[in-house]
């Protein structure tokens, strides 16, 4: 199964409203207290541990309740066909970190811990790291774990809208 990279945005897009609807349902009943949200999104190059690189679309949405919880997803869809025998697509829950109006630095992995982020020829997994500012062309840091002692970070840049939410 071939998937565009547009599908992934709508897949974002899916979550974050769904999301919204049940954060209104779940804590917003009459309440006046505000939440934080992140969205936000951009090509990049994604360097994998054998030395061989992937462009992606990388996009993320998360919440940060007036209690502290953090909540939300991301996507990795390659942009081209990555070459590996699965499908490059990979997603999963957001589930710590810290988000302000300014900046965030957020942590999530895939919906199954064990589930190789279907990038790379070697294997990368979760935890995924989002670190960076909001704005417009703005530098995000993503990172991964891998089995590679010497894996750095990858950076792209990204428009990144955040809000604060009644």
């Amino acid at each position: 199964m071939v998937v565009n990279h547009y599908s992934s945005v709508y897949f974002l897009l899916l979550h974050f409203v769904v999301f919204s609807l049940f954060t209104q349902i779940a804590f917003g009943t009459g309440q006046t207290s505000k939440s934080t949200v992140i969205h936000g999104g951009g090509t990049a190059s994604i360097g994998c541990p054998d030395g061989s690189t992937f462009d992606t679309v990388v996009s993320f949405v998360a919440e940060k309740l007036a209690n502290g919880t953090i909540a939300g997803n991301w996507t990795i869809d390659p942009i081209e066909d990555a070459g590996v025998s699965m499908n490059g697509f990979s997603h999963g829950p957001i589930y710590q970190g810290n988000i302000s109006m300014e900046h965030f630095n957020i942590q999530g992995e895939t919906y199954n811990q064990q589930e190789e982020i279907n990038l790379c020829a070697s294997p990368v997994f979760a935890p995924i790291s989002l670190t960076g500012r909001c704005g417009q062309d703005v530098m995000i840091i993503i990172q991964f774990q891998s089995n590679d002692p010497l894996d750095t970070p990858n950076s792209f840049s990204a428009d990144v809208e955040c809000q604060s939410v009644r």
